[in-house]
């Protein structure tokens, strides 16, 4: 029985730690005011960053420089950067990112479209 009490004892007393991913990417999420440029015009979008359920490290941006409410762009986040992998949608993106101690965001981005292909940037803030 003491043995028991011992066990259950120590086993209670045992660290966890959180994932440091799930706290690096706590800080891009929630709501975000977007403006990019590229050789295609400017685009002003609204755009929301929730966090993944498929990885502690990643994020799902929708609405990503005007993609739409409907089009979840998955990113990798490590400390304050970024990273967009190959997205395949109506257009293939593909960049990186960064969260800035003003509390914004920057990004440079390609975008295809099957006939061209558009270097980008965008900045958003709360």
């Amino acid at each position: 029985m003491l043995m028991l009490f011992v066990t259950a004892l120590l086993s209670s007393c045992e660290k966890t730690e959180e994932d440091p991913n799930t706290s690096d990417r706590d800080k891009f999420l929630g709501s975000w005011r977007g403006f990019s440029t590229g050789p295609g015009g400017d685009i002003n979008f609204n755009m929301n960053i929730s966090a993944s359920n498929s990885a502690p490290d990643q994020i799902l941006m929708s609405n990503f420089d005007g993609t739409g409410s409907n089009t979840f762009i998955p990113a990798v986040v490590s400390g304050n950067s970024l990273t967009i992998p190959t997205f395949v949608g109506v257009d293939t993106i593909q960049g990186s990112g960064n969260y800035n101690s003003n509390n914004t965001l920057s990004f440079t981005f390609v975008v295809r479209d099957g006939q061209t292909v558009e270097n980008r940037t965008a900045t958003a803030q709360r």
